[in-house]
């Protein structure tokens, strides 16, 4: 997930930029450690940062980290963004959930899935909570055709899966896994068969895009496929000043580590309590698109259906 790591940081420090120069006597540093999207890791990188550097406010990205050190950031008297799912404590609390749901987000996909016709689906998931919570959310709101789960519990499985879906009268695939466990599956399916496949992908497409370019060679192979993305706002200046400041085309959930900074230095409060209100009343428009909150300061944020053309990312008409 280095790809969407490294775009979610460009983000910040894009923000951290303008409101430097918007406000030259109120600076904001923003110190950054890579979690990598690894526990122990993100354990190191929090300590640093809540103890030596002490900061006022956390932004976070991967859902294993903030998983695992849930109960330590739940002390903290200071509010924390995450991009990343969160399957374990989720409560109203000092974290705001930067994404929707995950039951959300694959419960409105599963809805366009039911719309196309399938035979039989193979539907590919991580042996992880939020695989897991993905899974169950799929089945729960599926009905369009027979389906197949596979458990994905390390690489090992990838070759023996693709060629039971070779071999077998599926005639789609949906993926709730890891860029790079779906990437490598792909890899082999096209080497095992000729016949045609729908691939059906989750948001991981978007934010993995960096790990199926290196490992399919060519993206254009997914051509077809379809997916699904978060509803933007207006980008045009966004865009623009990435452009300028970058030299490229933001990636995904750039926009995401964006609005993060925007969303905590917009609600800024020198009280911590009025600074973690502030963001739960939220109520406003960001680059990556509507800007509330639930009860629990999980993101309240509708879908696009996007399909693979000419290798890009293109919404559904």
């Amino acid at each position: 997930y280095s790809f969407a790591g490294e775009n979610h940081k460009k983000g910040i420090l894009l923000a951290e930029e303008e409101y430097n120069k918007k406000h030259p006597n109120a600076r904001v540093k923003v110190i950054v450690e890579d979690d990598g999207f690894d526990v122990k890791k993100g354990l190191s990188a929090f300590k640093k940062l809540t103890t030596l550097d002490k900061v006022d406010a956390l932004i976070m990205v991967s859902t294993p980290v903030i998983d695992s050190i849930y109960p330590e950031v739940n002390k903290l008297d200071m509010p924390v963004t995450n991009f990343g799912v969160q399957t374990i404590g989720i409560s109203p609390d000092n974290i705001y959930q930067m994404s929707p749901s995950g039951e959300n987000l694959i419960a409105q996909y599963t809805e366009y899935l039911n719309t196309v016709p399938n035979k039989k689906m193979a539907v590919l998931y991580d042996n992880t909570s939020a695989g897991v919570v993905f899974l169950d959310s799929f089945k729960s709101i599926y009905t369009s055709g027979e389906y197949d789960s596979f458990k994905i519990s390390g690489k090992g499985d990838l070759k023996g899966y693709a060629n039971k879906i070779a071999k077998g009268d599926y005639d789609s695939v949906l993926f709730l896994t890891s860029p790079d466990n779906g990437a490598l599956t792909v890899k082999e399916l096209l080497v095992l068969t000729d016949r045609p496949i729908k691939y059906f992908f989750d948001a991981q497409l978007q934010t993995g895009l960096g790990d199926y370019k290196r490992i399919l060679g060519d993206i254009k192979k997914l051509d077809g496929a379809t997916t699904f993305w978060l509803k933007p706002g207006n980008t045009e200046a966004f865009i623009s000043a990435y452009k300028a400041k970058y030299g490229e085309e933001p990636g995904p959930i750039v926009d995401f580590g964006y609005d993060a900074f925007n969303t905590l230095m917009s609600a800024y409060d020198k009280d911590s309590k009025v600074w973690k209100d502030n963001i739960q009343n939220m109520d406003t428009i960001g680059v990556s698109g509507a800007l509330t909150f639930d009860v629990n300061g999980v993101r309240k944020q509708s879908v696009i259906i996007n399909k693979m053309e000419n290798g890009e990312i293109k919404p559904i008409e």
